[in-house]
């Protein structure tokens, strides 16, 4: 299964460590996303996660820190639970605006915790 990570892009950092099983210096670049949401009761939720990507990623989104982005992830399922990697076939979308825009949204007229029924 596919899903997106979608969030402001924060920071592009670039890493460098060292493989223990090779001794080989590697490099992976951390991006810094962060979505500002809502919660059930309409309160701000803001989270930010950090995703470890390949250091091909680094020339492509270090001039787009502040944009919103969409990053592909494939999700799988074993005996210790389900697990989220990034798709590197699917491009970074660099989207125009935040899709899930929160500045217009009216509390008043989000259900209630108890007047959701459940399926």
């Amino acid at each position: 299964m596919t899903t997106h990570l979608i969030g402001q892009l924060l920071e592009v950092k670039p890493i460098e460590y060292e493989n223990k099983k090779t001794n080989k210096v590697q490099y992976s670049t951390d991006l810094t996303v962060m979505f500002d949401g809502l919660d059930e009761e309409g309160f701000r939720k803001v989270s930010v996660e950090t995703v470890s990507v390949d250091e091909d990623y680094y020339d492509e989104l270090l001039d787009k820190k502040g944009s919103t982005i969409a990053l592909a992830y494939h999700s799988s399922i074993d005996q210790w639970g389900q697990k989220f990697y990034p798709d590197k076939t699917m491009a970074v979308m660099i989207l125009d605006k935040n899709p899930f825009d929160y500045s217009k949204y009216d509390k008043s007229k989000s259900a209630k915790k108890d007047e959701v029924k459940k399926v």
